[in-house]
């Protein structure tokens, strides 16, 4: 009998209930402003270019962004002999399972061989190309390319074959390895392979020096001052050390940091990123720079801290604490003014998201979102959580998630950031009850409102506004001709009237009449939604309101709340002589819709 709509996402094409011709309420976007790039915690980066550039040294700079830590020689601490004999004590993993290794030699010479074995397959020269891999037999070998210069052929396999653990040894200084998948060439330290534990898989592992693995990080440019350079190669350094004496050596590595990726720290880490030597020649001062500052890392008590940095900042840092991690004496909030300062020239002082409400719905499982907001802030000012508020299922929900959790989510360059919702409507704030029902309506295509841009919330609903409500959300196509009621001649409803007589709907106020100015009662709401959405009424109504008991819609009354479509105007009352308003009307719809 009825064309029911079968879930909450069918979008009904329908007119609107305002007058004909008016313009369709169109919500804008909901804002986001911010400042920095990052999480905010340690150094400051446009922070130390501003500090450098107005004579700042690197010590002091370092003293600001680490208050308390102190920067010492490598040498003069107590980390252990073995750390400070071996002179490549840092792996930097490169690839990750793969089922083999595609690598050029560019310059020198190396032998290739097992590490378990000793046993070498071949000594390479400049201009080969080899990939290292599984077999068809589950060992691993080297295969050369056939051919030299223009012409090259299919791969040759070079025997031994053996375990996934191999080396490709530099026996001329200097080597120079290009790996195509990277799109980079590493000059300095050893390439190993090493074998996943569970996967099958192939690690590609740098295993290189501490200076020069620092020379390969690629976090500031080359033409930013000295000062800054200095701080951000002992920032890197720190961190390296600290990656190493936390992981410890290769051979102490547990199974998940072999499965991961048989390294002290990838290449592609979220703490910094290594070019090699790609990034090395792209990068002359810079390695002035690592050089001037060999061996000094940042220390508390005597002790390699725990380095971070980012590119920048709401105007102040964040401690390690505020987000997620172990506090930490010396990654405390301070000041980052500089950071947003004309001296340091930060394209990311300040920045603009714009997001449809659909495309936040998505992001966060709702179905209409209708309030975004920053519920509290961290002692940085950055968002400490941020309140979600909508609908699911037809019914109201709040979210609280962490400001670093909705960065993640919405791709936002850090939690340094305001948001602003316009209203829905002129009279409908982003923070009003039925907020989210109405935007149900609205892109559900319902309504758009009593106006262009007013919804009128508090106005009561007439029946024969509630007759094209109906009509619309369950998609029914229009009777024409028939006159079923002599009172709705000439009513702009007229049709919808007759279309929900014709459904079985209603059947007037009386045999012959509609009433179609009348108010919409709670009790008459009651009515038609169960009729029009089809709802059981209970075997045995439960009378779960004592002012509905007795009334001429109880049973609807008791379907409707056994439906889940409404809770009563209170824990024990359902108020059925009340009259329904515009918002309350939106909230039964997006309500039955969901469980229709």
């Amino acid at each position: 009998m009825l064309k029911r709509v079968v879930g909450l996402l069918l979008v009904v094409a329908v007119l609107s209930m305002s007058e004909p011709g008016s313009a369709v309420a169109q919500p804008d976007d909901i804002i986001i402003t911010g400042s920095g790039w990052g999480d905010g915690v340690g150094l400051s980066q446009y922070g130390a270019r501003a500090m450098a550039d107005s004579g700042n040294s690197a010590i002091s700079i370092l003293g600001h962004y680490f208050q308390g830590a102190v920067v010492r020689d490598l040498g003069l601490l107590f980390i252990g002999s073995d750390f400070l004999a071996d002179e490549t004590p840092v792996w930097v993993g490169l690839l990750q399972d793969q089922n083999e290794v595609t690598f050029e030699i560019e310059e020198g010479m190396a032998d290739l061989c097992f590490d378990s074995t000793g046993e070498c397959a071949a000594t390479i020269v400049a201009g080969e190309k080899w990939k290292f891999g599984l077999t068809g037999n589950g060992e691993c070998a080297f295969s050369r390319q056939a051919g030299l210069g223009s012409w090259t052929g299919g791969y040759v396999v070079f025997p031994p074959s053996g375990d996934c653990s191999a080396s490709v040894l530099p026996v001329s200084d200097p080597v120079t390895i290009r790996v195509p998948l990277k799109g980079r060439s590493y000059r300095s330290g050893t390439l190993h392979f090493r074998e996943t534990p569970t996967s099958s898989g192939v690690h590609l592992v740098l295993q290189v020096g501490i200076d020069d693995y620092v020379s390969g990080i690629q976090e500031m440019p080359d033409f930013w001052p000295g000062a800054a350079l200095e701080a951000q190669a002992i920032v890197s350094r720190t961190l390296a050390v600290r990656a190493v004496l936390d992981h410890g050596p290769v051979e102490q590595f547990d199974e998940e940091r072999q499965e991961l990726c048989a390294c002290h720290i990838p290449d592609n880490s979220p703490d910094q990123v290594y070019g090699g030597f790609t990034a090395e020649q792209g990068h002359p001062f810079w390695q002035g720079r690592v050089g001037g500052t060999s061996g000094k890392v940042l220390t508390w008590n005597n002790e390699v801290i725990t380095a971070k940095f980012s590119s920048s900042t709401g105007g102040s840092t964040e401690s390690n604490e505020a987000v997620g991690g172990d506090p930490q004496p010396y990654l405390v909030s301070v000041d980052d003014s500089p950071s947003l300062s004309s001296v340091a020239d930060n394209p990311f002082s300040s920045w603009t998201r714009k997001f449809s409400r659909d495309s936040l719905a998505t992001t966060f499982g709702f179905d209409w979102v209708s309030d975004v907001s920053v519920a509290s802030r961290n002692e940085s000012e950055s968002a400490s959580t941020v309140s979600l508020k909508g609908v699911v299922a037809g019914k109201q929900v709040a979210l609280t998630l962490s400001g670093g959790e909705v960065r993640d989510r919405l791709g936002l360059y850090s939690s340094y950031f305001d948001i602003t919702v316009p209203a829905p409507f002129d009279d409908v704030m982003s923070d009003h009850p039925f907020a989210g029902e109405i935007l149900g309506l609205v892109d559900l295509g319902i309504t758009t409102g009593c106006t262009t841009t007013n919804y009128c919330p508090d106005l009561g609903v007439t029946r024969e506004e509630m007759a094209a409500f109906l009509v619309r959300a369950l998609d029914l196509d229009l009777s024409v001709g028939a006159n079923s009621f002599n009172d709705d001649d000439g009513s702009v409803f007229e049709a919808e009237i007759e279309t929900l007589h014709a459904s079985g709907v209603t059947s007037g106020c009386t045999p012959t009449s509609f009433c179609p100015s009348d108010t919409v009662t709670r009790e008459q709401m009651a009515a038609f939604i169960t009729r029009a959405f089809e709802l059981a009424v209970p075997a045995m109504p439960a009378s779960q309101f004592t002012d509905s008991v007795g009334t001429q819609f109880e049973d609807e009354i008791e379907a409707l709340y056994a439906s889940d479509v409404t809770s009563g105007c209170g824990p024990t009352s359902y108020c059925p002589r009340g009259p329904v308003t515009r918002a309350e009307m939106a909230a039964f719809l997006v309500r039955a819709l969901a469980v229709a």
